[in-house]
C-alpha cells in the first residue's frame, strides 16, 4: 500500500475502524515510519481529549450517519464508472475525522447541559435570574474605593449577596450584611466571613437599605463595627 494511502487511513486507524488487510498494513507501515507514528498519536489524543468514558448521546449516532449519506453524492467516480480507491479512502477519512468531530461536539454539549452549577456559579446563575424578576431588589454597596458588593433580592424573599472587590479580613474578622428596615432598625443578614464569597440569604418585609460592615468573626446581633458601605433602596 502507497504510502499517501496509509496516511488516509491513520484517521479511521485512530477511531478503530478498519480491519483485514487494510488494518494490518496500517500496522506493518507504522512500524517502520515515524513521521505517521507521531500523526497517529496525534490523532488518537484528539481523540482521547474530545471523547468522554461515557456512551454518546441520544442521536450522535444518526447524525453521523447522515453526515455520510450527505458526502455519498459527491464521492468520486473513476472513468469506467467504479469508484476511485485512492479518492475513496480520503474521503473515507475526512467523514471518519468528521464524524469524530461531530460525536466530540455531542459529548462536550452534553456534559455541558449535565453539569449542574455548584457553589458560587450556583449562586451568581441564581442571582441573575432574580435580579431579572418583577419587583427585584437591586442594590449596589459602594465604599470609598468603589462598589465592594452587589446585594439582590426577589419579592419572594430570596436574597443574594454578591462580594466585588473586598479585602480579605484577618481570622478574628468577618464581613456581616444587615438589612435596614422601613421602621429605621438594622437587623442582620448573615455572616459572610473574612474572604466573602457570593452567599444567599433570606428576608421578609419592607427594606429600606442594606449595610456591610466589619465585625468580629462569627458575628454580632447588634453591629458593633466599622460601615464598609451603605444604601437605600
Amino acid at each position: 500500500m502507497a504510502v499517501d494511502e496509509v496516511r488516509d487511513l491513520i484517521p479511521l486507524y485512530a477511531l478503530d475502524a478498519l480491519e483485514g488487510d487494510e488494518q494490518i498494513a496500517v500496522q506493518s507501515h507504522l512500524h517502520g515510519c515515524g513521521e505517521c507514528r507521531a500523526e497517529l498519536a496525534r490523532q488518537e489524543a484528539t481523540v482521547a481529549e474530545l471523547i468522554p468514558d461515557e456512551g454518546p448521546p441520544t442521536g450522535v449516532w444518526q447524525r453521523i450517519v447522515d453526515e455520510i449519506d450527505l458526502h455519498e453524492a459527491d464521492r468520486p467516480v473513476s472513468i469506467d464508472g467504479s469508484p476511485s480507491r485512492s479518492r475513496d479512502l480520503k474521503w473515507l477519512a475526512t467523514v471518519a475525522a468528521g464524524a469524530v468531530l461531530v460525536l466530540a461536539a455531542g459529548m462536550v454539549a452534553q456534559r455541558v447541559v449535565d453539569q449542574p452549577l455548584s457553589g458560587s456559579q450556583a449562586v451568581l446563575a441564581a442571582a441573575e435570574v432574580a435580579a431579572t424578576g418583577e419587583g427585584a431588589i437591586v442594590a449596589e454597596l459602594v465604599g470609598d474605593a468603589g462598589t465592594v458588593a452587589r446585594v439582590v433580592l426577589s419579592v419572594e424573599g430570596e436574597g443574594f449577596v454578591l462580594p466585588a472587590d473586598l479585602d480579605p479580613l484577618g481570622p478574628d474578622r468577618t464581613y456581616q450584611l444587615w438589612v435596614v428596615t422601613a421602621d429605621d432598625l438594622v437587623i442582620s443578614a448573615g455572616v459572610l466571613g473574612g474572604d466573602p464569597a457570593p452567599a444567599r440569604f433570606t428576608w421578609s418585609g419592607e427594606v429600606a437599605g442594606f449595610a456591610l460592615t466589619r465585625e468580629v468573626a462569627g458575628g454580632v446581633v447588634s453591629s458593633a463595627g466599622d460601615v464598609v458601605a451603605a444604601v437605600e433602596t
